[in-house]
């Protein structure tokens, strides 16, 4: 659900751009503002999905697994703070 636009973005255009974004609003029957968020909502869900995964070779994803799958090494400090009553019965 949209919550309410109460923010305002000024930005500065050339009049070449600022022709060509009214011009395909209405092509595209919406309103300049609808037109320039639409693309600029596209972009941004663009650029963050391409920055929310790691692609790694499939040499180093092995690497990976095998580190999980290997057992860990004890932590003694660790240990004695989990065997604390503040963690017990959870």
């Amino acid at each position: 659900m949209e919550s309410k636009k109460e923010r305002v973005l000024n930005v500065r255009v050339t009049e070449r751009q600022r022709v060509a974004y009214e011009r395909a609003a209405g092509l595209e029957g919406t309103t300049l503002t609808g037109f320039v968020t639409g693309a600029a909502d596209q972009r941004a869900e663009a650029v963050l999905a391409a920055h929310s995964s790691l692609r790694v070779t499939s040499d180093v994803f092995d690497g990976l697994l095998a580190m999980l799958d290997a057992p860990g090494e004890r932590l003694a400090w660790m240990e004695k703070v989990l065997s604390s009553p503040r963690f017990q019965n959870r």
